[in-house]
């Protein structure tokens, strides 16, 4: 975490907490991941350390990039791209029951498409 200031925490979910960061090399803006990892079984942190190879091989514009990963003190820290607008699930949260416009519907339709894999890069049974 040396190479990092921490600016806020920005969000908490059952495994861990992300917090927003700057860092020292660049100045730029990341995301940390923080996992507990210490009170894992062996099984548990093997498949976060899974987790974590997958994200370094993804490689899309519409998935935030993964920049790299470190363990220190009992905890694996992910180091990612920050968004500053937040994900999909933020704002279809932000919206509290209202109903998004219709420009926003296509903004999340064009975000869609662009994720989904194309037809020949898929297999059919």
């Amino acid at each position: 975490m040396d190479n990092y200031e921490k600016v806020r925490k920005i969000g908490k979910g059952s495994f861990g907490k992300a917090i927003l960061v700057k860092s020292r090399d660049d100045g730029k803006q990341y995301v940390i991941k923080e996992i507990g990892i210490s009170r894992m079984s062996s099984k548990e942190r093997q498949e976060s350390r899974k987790e974590v190879a997958v994200l370094a091989n993804m490689s899309h514009a519409n998935i935030i990039q993964y920049k790299e990963s470190f363990e220190e003190c009992g905890c694996l820290y992910i180091v990612m791209d920050y968004c500053e607008g937040g994900d999909l699930f933020t704002m279809i949260n932000s919206q509290k029951g209202v109903q998004f416009s219709e420009e926003q519907i296509k903004q999340i339709q064009d975000w869609f498409v662009q994720i989904l894999p194309r037809p020949e890069a898929c297999t059919w049974p």
